[in-house]
């Protein structure tokens, strides 16, 4: 509208839980193109009925899937299985395969850090967000 171009990007979010579904949600309502991957179907419920986005009832388990989900084209590639095995495995193909751009990592075992540090993954760990938060809030 008037000239004005939105940059968007495709996004692939491997991980249809509540996490990965709330931020495919939030990526579609910017107008980013969003691929969403879960193997279990009933979690695409999780996703608002407006949703236009797509999505592929396939295990992220097998490269051939990101594939699929249109990986060598994608920006950024999140990867919230809540397996932190997996998450890692998705996160160094679509680094270090795909070249994708921005990689981020759901990670659940802050004793896992270190490994995705040293593989150069870029984790999310919500135990050191509760820890950031209680230390705000001066609460230890």
């Amino acid at each position: 509208m008037f000239g004005l171009i939105k940059d968007t990007h495709n996004v692939v979010v491997v991980g249809c839980g509540v996490l990965g579904a709330i931020l495919a949600e939030k990526l579609y309502e910017e107008e980013n193109g969003v691929t969403v991957i879960d193997k279990d179907s009933a979690a695409f419920d999780k996703l608002p009925v407006y949703f236009g986005g797509d999505f592929l009832n396939r295990d992220a388990n097998d490269a051939e899937v990101l594939i699929e989900a249109g990986v060598e084209k994608a920006d950024t590639v999140i990867a919230v299985t809540g397996d932190d095995v997996l998450n890692l495995f998705i996160s160094k193909i679509a680094k270090d395969v795909f070249h994708v751009e921005h990689v981020l990592s759901g990670l659940r075992d802050p004793k896992r850090k270190m490994v995705y540090k040293e593989l150069g993954i870029q984790s999310i760990c919500i135990f050191d967000l509760w820890m950031d938060i209680l230390e705000k809030e001066k609460i230890i």
